[in-house]
């Protein structure tokens, strides 16, 4: 007798440089996502000397990760893989969706463009010379041809990017699991339940993150009340340093202040942001700001850097939080000092922050499109 299962869908990642910490962010909880709500057989193929990663058996099972020279795993076994998937567009994600396509010309080939800038910058004329810029033009046309999907985070970055044809883009945002939070025993608590905290995640002391942005905010904040900020994550020497001379010249902020290292251990980390009321991201640029996603679930107002490309989707264009010239921090301080005073209106848009990210940024939700359209290609 035959039977009536239909074999689940193979949904293959090609990602070379996993790692543990990849498994939270969209390159782990894409293809998991897709198995765990959508059916398909999910796997990351890698190619470094990570032996071990977390999360697989507790948390992501049913998530294959397969150590392997990439190209030769993907010439055996391009026909078994319904669905590809790649990141950036770079000539080594060409190059995997052309062999495949070749391989494979009836599978999927889907490439998450994860950019931060206003276009594709990687066929545009520049400083390159006529032999590169001749290669990468060529490559970027094969890729149109043979490319199914092509997926962009920001409205606007997908709105002006018109090099790809408008059938093979779509808009879908990063997202977070609430169902993470849970597992980890962690819910968002009411906002009469949480305290007087300020938020930052991130890797402090990077140009990129301007966690230095907020100690020069804090000096200007001429009373902090009850109010603690928390510098999570990891910390450069010379932030360290910045970090020490702020605190032996602010006296006044050492009980304001505080900068707790890097926490692996997921239910500490969602438990801060479960207990936090405002969550800042000063970044000078960023393509997401993942850690976003995560504070929004968590009812945490945001306040980010207007400068970052995707703060207008994940604050509502300023109904769900707040947009402030990067490098001004007297308007970081005048806004921070301004919520900080008052309580309804951070309630307000706390609950608008919960609603947003409900409506938008649940990674079940966001990936409908995308499995529809491998399914039906």
């Amino acid at each position: 007798m035959e039977s009536n299962i239909s074999p689940k869908m193979n949904f293959t990642l090609i990602f070379k440089p996993l790692q543990s910490v990849h498994l939270h962010k969209d390159v782990g909880q894409v293809p998991f996502q897709l198995h765990k709500h959508f059916g398909f057989e999910s796997n990351i193929v890698y190619n470094n000397k990570t032996d071990h990663f977390d999360y697989i058996e507790s948390e992501l099972h049913g998530l294959n990760i397969i150590k392997s020279n990439t190209w030769i795993y993907l010439i055996k076994n391009a026909r078994k893989i319904d669905s590809l998937m790649v990141f950036h567009v770079s000539t080594q994600s060409i190059y995997a969706i052309l062999l495949y396509k070749f391989l494979n010309p009836n599978g999927f080939a889907y490439l998450k463009a994860d950019i931060g800038d206003s276009e594709l910058a990687y066929a545009k004329w520049g400083n390159r010379n006529h032999l590169t810029q001749l290669k990468r033009s060529i490559l970027f046309r094969s890729l149109l041809r043979k490319l199914d999907l092509l997926s962009i985070e920001c409205r606007e970055v997908f709105e002006k990017i018109t090099q790809v044809p408008s059938g093979k883009k779509i808009h879908m945002p990063n997202g977070f699991d609430p169902e993470m939070a849970v597992h980890y025993g962690v819910k968002p608590r009411p906002f009469d339940q949480k305290e007087n905290i300020i938020l930052l995640v991130g890797r402090h002391g990077a140009r990129q993150k301007n966690s230095e942005l907020m100690l020069r905010a804090m000096e200007l904040m001429e009373d902090l009340g009850n109010w603690r900020v928390l510098f999570i994550g990891p910390m450069t020497n010379e932030f360290r340093r910045l970090k020490d001379d702020f605190l032996e010249t602010h006296p006044r902020l050492k009980g304001h202040a505080e900068f707790l290292g890097n926490i692996s251990n997921k239910s500490e980390l969602f438990g801060f942001y479960s207990r936090a009321k405002i969550f800042c991201l000063p970044s000078r640029w960023e393509s997401w700001g993942l850690v976003c996603g995560e504070a929004l679930s968590f009812g945490n107002v945001l306040v980010m850097s207007k400068e970052i490309v995707s703060a207008p989707d994940l604050t509502d264009d300023g109904r769900a939080g707040f947009m402030i010239e990067g490098e001004n921090p007297k308007a970081w301080a005048d806004t921070l000092s301004t919520l900080m005073g008052d309580q309804d209106r951070l309630a307000d848009f706390s609950q608008r922050a919960s609603a947003h990210f409900n409506r938008n940024f649940i990674w079940k939700n966001l990936l409908h499109d995308l499995a529809d359209r491998i399914r039906h290609t």
